[in-house]
């Protein structure tokens, strides 16, 4: 493991069953310390490409450990004093830990199996989960799978989050709502009546409809007391529970938004849409934050999301740390931009893996006035194609930019190209010969577009092709760090950005 932000991430996993003449230390009288100190030596030897010339930290919940890796030691078992002597040119620490510390250790040496069913990679990297098995079926199972989808504690922002103990476990069946007109819980794709009825399960949200409907205020004091003191930030709307969330003014005007309050049942399924699906790739955590807040509230919601990108598996196998330093401060130079796609960047990725339909690269075009990007997944990268692309692409959908940057690659340098940038009056820009940092719009783009990519391909990455517009739709419906609005909403204005939201 490497210390990541400082939270440890998984480098690598290994194990190994014990031989048949291995199973006999058991018995012995320094056995436990010899499987343990073989389970150290075998580590080193598979990891050591990792572990040679570096110092480590080992950490173990076998004590006499400690005593057989210093310096110094005195040991009569000859396997022990052979493996620590393997050891010895090797740089760490061994430090002694409780195995209730390190349950993730601890916890699957504890829950051998007897058979192993067979499984292929695909399957491990594409479950195909049902409703079932996404949706938590009571609070005891969801507090101990998530540690804290709760409803408890009062956040920084002086909300106050009432703990809501009593839960269902299933939430009673409702009839289709049919062709009535869209409502916040539409958006989610989920029944209107089996939510209202989940939100009527939850006690604190039953007594504030009843208070802002009737005016009834429960008997118990402190629900009593904090239905008065929040009731101004909800309103019910057809039954349904809403939160009120101001959006501030970074980009646009300010306005308020109402968002419906998602029971227990239905968090999973929001934090998937709102991170893991493909329509969402993965971005990070801002992203989904962005999301959540447009479109759904309960409380305690941010730490939420946040556990959950965490814990995401797939950006945890599948995206490293990315470093970050800040630049030097130097003079730039401000462009004068008309509008949107007045300039471009482009740049090309590849090769990549060969697709079932024969294309190995991905011509990239990025705005600098929107930060909208376009990818075309292409066989070849020369003068013609490119021409192809963007007369039928870019030029076709958006119209002539007024200037195009780009590296000196040669399919954006020959003769066929600078004819067509004199043909439709686009003043041509290079970047500097080995600078990379001249197209840093682009060049962050590709990074990402490929980290999103990665999080959908097939086992055999030969379908990249046909994940790209999808990933494409997310990344410009994603809120920028930078900009605090999204390309689409800049380029086009109003878009749904996913299959459960409205237009916004």
């Amino acid at each position: 493991m490497q210390e990541v932000d400082g939270r440890d991430r998984v480098v690598a996993y290994a194990s190994k069953l014990l031989t048949g003449s291995q199973k006999n230390w058991i018995t012995k009288q320094d056995g436990i310390s010899e499987i343990e100190c073989w389970g150290v030596v075998w580590a080193t030897r598979k990891f050591r490409c990792y572990l040679d010339k570096r110092e480590f930290d080992l950490y173990t919940d076998h004590q006499a450990l400690t005593w057989v890796f210093s310096p110094g030691n005195r040991t009569t078992n000859a396997k022990l004093a052979r493996w620590a002597m393997e050891l010895s040119h090797l740089q760490f620490k061994v430090h002694h830990k409780p195995g209730t510390s390190m349950g993730h250790v601890d916890g699957l040496s504890r829950l051998p199996m007897d058979t192993v069913a067979a499984i292929s990679m695909r399957d491990l990297l594409n479950p195909e989960d049902t409703v079932e098995d996404v949706l938590p079926t009571s609070v005891e199972e969801q507090a101990g799978a998530d540690n804290g989808l709760g409803l408890g504690g009062e956040r920084a922002d002086g909300h106050v989050d009432y703990e809501c103990p009593d839960q269902p476990n299933e939430v009673a069946s409702g009839a289709p709502t049919g062709d009535t007109p869209l409502n916040p819980v539409d958006r989610f794709e989920l029944d209107f009546d089996q939510f209202v009825q989940a939100q009527q399960e939850v006690p604190w949200v039953k007594a504030l409809v009843g208070f802002l409907l009737d005016g009834a205020l429960p008997l118990d004091p402190f629900l009593r007391a904090t239905i008065v003191k929040i009731r101004s930030r909800y309103v019910v709307l057809n039954g349904l529970l809403m939160r009120k969330v101001h959006l501030p003014a970074r980009v646009g005007p300010a306005r308020s938004l109402t968002v419906p309050v998602v029971p227990l049942p239905y968090i999973e399924t929001v934090l998937h849409y709102c991170h893991a699906d493909v329509l969402s790739s993965h971005l990070g955590l801002t992203k989904p934050l962005e999301k959540v807040r447009r479109h759904a509230f309960w409380p305690g919601w941010r730490k939420d999301v946040t556990e959950y990108v965490r814990e995401c598996a797939r950006c945890g196998s599948g995206k490293g740390s990315r470093p970050w330093q800040a630049g030097q401060m130097q003079r730039m130079p401000v462009a004068d931009l008309s509008g949107p796609f007045s300039m471009l960047v482009v740049d090309a990725v590849g090769p990549l893996p060969e697709t079932e339909r024969g294309n190995k690269y991905i011509l990239v075009f990025v705005d600098y006035f929107t930060r909208w990007a376009e990818a075309f997944a292409v066989l070849r990268l020369d003068s013609v194609t490119f021409v192809e692309v963007m007369v039928n692409g870019v030029v076709a959908r958006h119209g002539v930019p007024s200037r195009l940057l780009s590296d000196n690659c040669r399919n954006f340098t020959s003769e066929i190209a600078k004819s067509f940038y004199q043909t439709l009056g686009i003043k041509k820009m290079y970047g500097s010969a080995y600078h990379p940092q001249t197209q840093g719009l682009v060049e962050r783009f590709n990074g990402t577009i490929m980290g999103m990519l990665k999080m959908h391909v097939s086992e055999a990455q030969t379908d990249w092709d046909l994940c790209l517009p999808r990933v494409l739709f997310a990344y410009r419906t994603a809120t920028t760090r930078h900009w605090a609005t999204r390309p689409s909403s800049l380029y086009i204005g109003a878009i749904r950005c996913c299959r459960w939201t409205s237009r916004s």
